[in-house]
């Protein structure tokens, strides 16, 4: 059987990481050459922690991050969290607002593996929608990559002067971008429309 620590999980990762590459097409986005290799080695190491840190804030974080768009600093991101976790083993539990007991202490537990487990009280709830994120950024590369920094420019000047009037703002965009050809608009959409990610989900 295979012996896999955090040591050679995080090895693997820091030579790997080296390898990620750039497309470049409608949009730019990232990619391994051995993806399937990749997703292994993930979930491999969210199996890990999972069961050798159970609850820590850190592999939370990890879970999160590796969860967005595939980049260079998200990757390098994962790693230092790893790293992190390699350099300072003690668990550090998020609790609920709820769990908090009446002094509002701290607890400290060992594991069975005898890892202090300190538990932390935490009042603030973070939530992230990732979807949505990556289809602003989706949206905003495909209008980046059709207009002009010229174009651009004027678009912003019609919504700065729409001001809180959206039916304004919207009909002064769509005669803006009319002014910028017809091709344009349908360039704009069709880019986003291609995207594995957008077209998938239609």
């Amino acid at each position: 059987m295979e012996d896999i620590t955090l040591k050679t999980l995080i090895e693997e990762f820091r030579n790997r990481i080296p390898n990620l590459r750039t497309v470049k097409g409608y949009f730019t986005y990232y990619k391994y050459d051995d993806m399937e290799e990749y997703e292994k080695w993930l979930a491999k190491t969210r199996r890990f922690l999972h069961i050798h840190y159970p609850n820590d804030q850190s592999v939370l974080e990890f879970e999160e991050i590796s969860n967005e768009r595939l980049n260079r600093e998200q990757q390098q991101k994962m790693l230092a969290i790893l790293e992190a976790l390699s350099c300072f083993p003690t668990i550090i539990n998020q609790k609920d607002n709820t769990d908090k007991d009446k002094k509002g202490n701290i607890d400290s537990d060992k594991n069975k593996n005898g890892a202090i487990t300190v538990n932390i009280n935490n009042t603030n709830s973070q939530s992230q929608n990732q979807e949505q994120s990556l289809a602003i950024d989706i949206f905003l590369e495909a209008i980046r990559d059709d207009l002009t920094g010229k174009q651009i420019k004027e678009l912003k000047e019609v919504l700065a002067t729409s001001g809180n009037d959206e039916e304004k703002a919207r009909s002064g965009i769509i005669e803006k971008l009319k002014s910028f050809g017809s091709d344009v608009a349908a360039n704009i959409v069709a880019n986003i429309l291609t995207n594995p990610i957008i077209g998938g989900g239609l």
